[in-house]
Protein backbone atom coordinates (compact mmCIF):
# COMPACT_ATOMS: atom_id res chain seq x y z
CA UNK A 1 0.00 0.00 0.00
CA UNK A 2 1.33 3.44 -0.95
CA UNK A 3 1.47 5.78 2.05
CA UNK A 4 3.07 8.82 0.41
CA UNK A 5 2.50 9.73 -3.23
CA UNK A 6 3.75 12.81 -5.06
CA UNK A 7 2.45 13.43 -8.58
CA UNK A 8 4.18 16.05 -10.74
CA UNK A 9 5.04 18.22 -7.71
CA UNK A 10 6.61 21.61 -8.47
CA UNK A 11 7.96 24.27 -6.13
CA UNK A 12 9.79 27.48 -7.03
CA UNK A 13 11.14 30.36 -5.02
CA UNK A 14 10.96 33.28 -7.39
CA UNK A 15 12.97 32.28 -10.45
CA UNK A 16 14.68 29.40 -8.64
CA UNK A 17 13.09 26.03 -9.38
CA UNK A 18 13.55 23.89 -6.26
CA UNK A 19 11.41 20.88 -7.29
CA UNK A 20 10.37 20.12 -10.87
CA UNK A 21 7.68 17.59 -11.84
CA UNK A 22 8.61 15.18 -9.04
CA UNK A 23 6.86 11.81 -8.94
CA UNK A 24 7.50 9.68 -5.86
CA UNK A 25 5.74 6.75 -4.21
CA UNK A 26 6.64 5.37 -0.79
CA UNK A 27 5.00 2.13 0.24
CA UNK A 28 4.20 1.00 3.78
CA UNK A 29 7.31 -0.43 5.45
CA UNK A 30 9.62 1.02 2.81
CA UNK A 31 12.68 3.05 3.79
CA UNK A 32 13.55 5.85 1.35
CA UNK A 33 16.53 8.21 1.28
CA UNK A 34 16.69 11.43 -0.69
CA UNK A 35 20.25 12.00 -1.87
CA UNK A 36 21.77 14.82 -3.83
CA UNK A 37 23.90 17.92 -3.68
CA UNK A 38 23.04 20.98 -1.64
CA UNK A 39 20.25 22.97 -3.25
CA UNK A 40 18.76 20.14 -5.33
CA UNK A 41 15.37 20.15 -3.55
CA UNK A 42 15.61 17.42 -0.90
CA UNK A 43 14.53 19.57 2.05
CA UNK A 44 11.96 21.45 -0.03
CA UNK A 45 10.40 18.12 -1.02
CA UNK A 46 10.17 17.03 2.63
CA UNK A 47 8.77 20.41 3.64
CA UNK A 48 6.10 20.11 0.94
CA UNK A 49 5.11 16.64 2.17
CA UNK A 50 4.95 17.89 5.76
CA UNK A 51 2.89 20.93 4.75
CA UNK A 52 5.52 23.51 5.65
CA UNK A 53 5.68 24.65 2.00
CA UNK A 54 2.87 24.88 -0.53
CA UNK A 55 3.78 23.32 -3.88
CA UNK A 56 3.10 25.45 -6.95
CA UNK A 57 1.73 22.45 -8.82
CA UNK A 58 1.06 18.75 -8.62
CA UNK A 59 -0.56 16.64 -5.93
CA UNK A 60 0.53 15.12 -2.63
CA UNK A 61 -1.30 12.15 -1.12
CA UNK A 62 -0.77 10.65 2.34
CA UNK A 63 -2.51 7.37 3.16
CA UNK A 64 -4.85 7.67 0.15
CA UNK A 65 -5.88 11.18 1.22
CA UNK A 66 -5.11 14.19 -0.95
CA UNK A 67 -3.35 16.74 1.25
CA UNK A 68 -2.18 19.17 -1.41
CA UNK A 69 -3.24 20.14 -4.93
CA UNK A 70 -2.70 23.63 -6.31
CA UNK A 71 -4.95 22.83 -9.26
CA UNK A 72 -7.86 21.64 -7.07
CA UNK A 73 -7.29 24.22 -4.31
CA UNK A 74 -6.70 21.47 -1.71
CA UNK A 75 -4.46 22.29 1.23
CA UNK A 76 -4.31 20.47 4.57
CA UNK A 77 -2.30 22.16 7.29
CA UNK A 78 0.72 20.36 8.76
CA UNK A 79 -1.33 19.59 11.87
CA UNK A 80 -3.94 17.70 9.82
CA UNK A 81 -1.48 15.48 7.91
CA UNK A 82 -0.90 12.92 10.68
CA UNK A 83 2.87 12.82 10.35
CA UNK A 84 5.93 14.26 12.03
CA UNK A 85 9.23 15.59 10.80
CA UNK A 86 12.51 15.72 12.69
CA UNK A 87 14.71 18.50 11.37
CA UNK A 88 18.44 18.49 10.84
CA UNK A 89 20.64 19.00 13.90
CA UNK A 90 20.59 22.78 13.78
CA UNK A 91 16.81 22.76 14.12
CA UNK A 92 16.21 20.22 16.90
CA UNK A 93 15.36 21.23 20.47
CA UNK A 94 18.74 21.71 22.21
CA UNK A 95 17.26 21.12 25.68
CA UNK A 96 15.84 17.72 24.68
CA UNK A 97 17.73 14.47 24.11
CA UNK A 98 17.36 12.38 20.94
CA UNK A 99 14.45 10.37 22.34
CA UNK A 100 12.57 13.52 23.42
CA UNK A 101 13.12 15.23 20.05
CA UNK A 102 11.77 12.24 18.14
CA UNK A 103 8.86 11.86 20.58
CA UNK A 104 7.88 15.54 20.41
CA UNK A 105 5.27 15.20 17.65
CA UNK A 106 3.64 12.20 19.33
CA UNK A 107 3.49 14.05 22.66
CA UNK A 108 1.79 17.06 21.08
CA UNK A 109 -0.86 14.65 19.73
CA UNK A 110 -1.35 13.28 23.25
CA UNK A 111 -0.27 9.78 22.24
CA UNK A 112 -0.16 7.44 25.27
CA UNK A 113 3.29 7.26 26.91
CA UNK A 114 3.67 3.53 26.36
CA UNK A 115 2.95 3.90 22.65
CA UNK A 116 5.40 6.83 22.40
CA UNK A 117 8.12 4.74 24.01
CA UNK A 118 7.49 1.79 21.68
CA UNK A 119 7.28 3.87 18.52
CA UNK A 120 10.30 6.06 19.26
CA UNK A 121 12.47 3.09 20.25
CA UNK A 122 11.41 1.23 17.10
CA UNK A 123 12.20 4.26 14.93
CA UNK A 124 15.59 4.88 16.54
CA UNK A 125 16.44 1.20 16.09
CA UNK A 126 15.30 1.28 12.47
CA UNK A 127 17.79 4.03 11.64
CA UNK A 128 20.53 2.51 13.80
CA UNK A 129 20.80 5.18 16.50
CA UNK A 130 19.03 3.51 19.42
CA UNK A 131 22.15 3.80 21.56
CA UNK A 132 22.03 7.60 21.17
CA UNK A 133 18.53 8.01 22.67
CA UNK A 134 19.83 9.83 25.77
CA UNK A 135 22.33 12.03 23.93
CA UNK A 136 21.72 15.76 23.49
CA UNK A 137 22.19 17.58 20.18
CA UNK A 138 25.27 19.47 21.36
Amino acid sequence: MTIICLKKVNKSFGKVIAVADLDLEVDAGEFVSLLGPSGCGKTTTLRCIAGLERPDGGEIWINDRMVSSAERAVWLSPRDRDLSMVFQTYAVWPHMNVFENVAFGLKTRKTPRREIKERVNETLGLVGIGELRKRYPY
